[in-house]
């Protein structure tokens, strides 16, 4: 008896020695990584974890019941997936840097399979985590510090696996505190950093080309020209404006617009130099830095070859299309010495580049740069004209010969200025039809002239006409059809778009408008578009009436054209009568209407009517 009682103190106090062990190193470990406890169970740890294939020697075992021996494989196993399928990468290496562990999330992130990489030191296959060589990293870790690696990248050698990661790596302990392993944790942030990129290029590039945009092009030059400073040398900045873009939308659409704009990405990219920057800033307006330039003389040279490449034939969906640009140029420092001001400086360049025919470059002056500050100005008044209720339309005569009596007025618009006073189109007008108030102005010139003619209508002159002239946009974008009882259209406007001419002459001439053909002569029509086109009159543009008759070539073009008229049973109104010796050419070789000075300067409504009403007297002669 007392020897059985001893027996079984010996096997308690052994089975508690037993438990206190496993509990201790199951502490000791187990805030690292529950698979250490494998060596415990008397089984092989599988290879997927990487630990050591060897035995460990177990107690002789002594008969215990059937359900204690079935719960050892399940923990293993229960380890085993808590490993496999871990939602990181766990790592073990040893006190000699060599792999004990290497988990399926480390095989799927690197494309390194585990049997290739147990046993073997860190850096034999994966050297580098950023630009930190792994060992020095693992060296720290082996002294008892803690490293912890944010957000850099990575790349396998041997494989096309590269991302961004994130890794802690700690020291493993014994039971008596030794450093003995390295435990690593590591995070994939792969998808989230290309999410980021993804988003900061979207940021800085424009999406349908591809180009840098607007903020990374400033940004480039602003570099740029601190990179001027100190080495002294000029950079060029090139403003491009695609010309007559609009007409190519609007007549075949915004798909083969987008990809001409694709093209010329790509040629405007290919005609640079390598180090120069190309952007897209607007819907067809492009910029270029020009970096590193030995002299100012290369910037004219490339703007030419960009001239040559953009206008060579463009093959988009089975359409050739043809295209021009026009650029404006500025260098630092002479015009200008930040980016801003370059860039505004080069804007105006072009606008001016376009003035003068399009299809050029043009270099920013200071010059250029006050008169450019003038069309600013103007361009902010007129923002504010139309609310003020600054334009005004006056109004001058138009004179049939026979008779000499007033048979209609031609509406011209002023602009009472606050600070210039009483302006002309002539020194306002492209700026509202480059800027895009042209149609909103024209229409409310057209709409007060036709009260106006109405007005006159209803004194007693039920055969008076009014005559308004249509910008090219506002004929394009024509609304007022209906209601219109006269309208003129320039020979430039008439030749722009012959098709689009045609029609909308077609749509007039079906209501009853009159149309008459302002400036004729001037521009670049052929004669056969006056057969074609539904017109009523031709108006002789002022320039070759100044000099009648004593210039020869002058009274030439002027008979050839009242002849040319007849033929075609059009009326014909001679502009700019200011003489005697002026009327009576024209009254001789069968000129049917005129207007002028010698009649009477252009005056608002109130006035003009003064004048109309004594117009129903005698018949004057001059």
């Amino acid at each position: 008896m007392p020897a059985e009682i001893i027996i079984s103190a010996a096997l308690v106090v052994l089975a508690i020695a037993f438990s206190a062990a496993l509990v201790a190193v199951c502490v000791v470990v187990g805030s690292a990584f529950v698979s250490i406890t494998f060596a415990l169970t008397g089984r092989e740890p599988r290879q997927l974890v990487g630990l050591p294939q060897r035995r460990v020697r177990a107690r002789e075992p002594r008969e215990e019941p059937a359900p204690e021996k079935k719960r050892e494989p399940a923990e293993s196993d229960l380890a085993a997936d808590i490993m496999t399928n871990a939602g990181e990468g766990i790592i073990v290496y040893d006190g000699e840097m060599r792999c004990q562990v290497w988990n399926r999330f480390m095989e799927d992130l690197t494309g390194l399979r585990t049997e290739h990489v147990l046993g073997k030191r860190a850096g034999d296959f994966f050297p580098l985590l950023g630009d930190q060589p792994i060992e020095e990293i693992l060296a720290r870790v082996l002294k008892g510090e803690t490293v912890s690696v944010a957000e850099t990248s990575y790349m396998v050698p041997g494989t096309e696996r590269e991302g961004w990661m994130s890794a802690s790596y700690r020291p493993q302990y014994d039971s008596k505190g030794n450093v003995t392993g390295i435990i690593g944790r590591v995070l994939d942030l792969t998808d989230r950093k290309r999410a980021e990129q993804q988003m900061e290029y979207q940021a800085y590039h424009d999406s349908l080309t591809g180009l840098a945009n607007r903020r990374l092009f400033q940004e480039h030059l602003t570099l740029a020209i601190a990179l001027a400073q100190r080495k002294r040398r000029p950079v060029a900045v090139l403003y491009l404006d695609l010309d007559h873009f609009k007409v190519v939308n609007d007549s075949l659409g915004h798909t083969l617009g987008d990809g001409l704009l694709r093209e010329i990405s790509t040629r405007l990219k290919t005609s640079v130099r390598e180090g120069d920057v190309v952007a897209r800033v607007g819907g067809d307006e492009f910029t270029i830095v020009l970096q590193e330039l030995e002299k100012k003389e290369d910037v004219a040279a490339m703007a030419q070859r960009v001239l040559r490449v953009v206008a060579e034939p463009i093959d988009v969906e089975g359409q050739r299309l043809y295209i021009t640009t026009s650029i404006g140029i500025t260098v630092y420092p002479e015009d200008g010495e930040d980016a801003e001001t370059l860039l505004k400086n080069a804007d105006n360049a072009m606008y001016r580049a376009k003035a003068v025919g399009r299809n050029t470059y043009e270099m920013s002056t200071q010059e250029l740069s006050r008169s450019m500050q003038e069309r600013l100005t103007l361009e902010s008044g007129l923002h504010q004209a139309m609310e003020r209720n600054e334009f005004e339309v006056y109004y001058q005569p138009q004179i049939d010969i026979r008779t000499m009596r007033i048979v209609g007025m031609e509406a011209l618009l002023r602009w009472r200025h606050p600070d210039r006073g009483l302006m002309t189109p002539g020194s306002f007008l492209s700026v509202a039809e480059e800027r895009g108030f042209i149609v909103l102005i024209g229409d409310w010139v057209l709409r007060t002239a036709l009260h106006q003619a109405k007005a006159f209508r209803d004194m007693g002159f039920p055969d008076f006409r009014v005559a308004v002239n249509l910008s090219a946009r506002q004929f394009r974008e024509l609304s007022l059809i209906d209601s219109i009882e006269s309208a003129e259209i320039t020979e430039s406007v008439a030749m722009e778009n012959v098709d689009l001419t045609f029609k909308v002459l077609e749509r007039l001439r079906r209501t009853g408008i009159s149309i008459a053909i302002d400036d004729f002569g001037m521009g670049h029509s052929s004669l056969s578009y006056l057969k074609k086109f539904p017109i009523d009159c031709l108006k002789i543009d002022r320039n070759f009436v100044e000099d009648l008759p004593d210039r020869f070539e002058d009274a030439a073009i002027v008979r050839s054209v009242i002849e040319l008229a007849q033929g075609l049973n059009l009326r014909v109104v001679a502009e700019g009568v200011e003489t005697k010796p002026q009327l009576d050419f024209l009254r001789e070789h069968g000129c049917r209407e005129v207007q002028g000075f010698y009649f009477g300067f252009p005056v608002p409504a109130p006035q003009f009517q003064e004048t109309l009403v004594q117009s129903r007297g005698p018949e004057k002669s001059h």
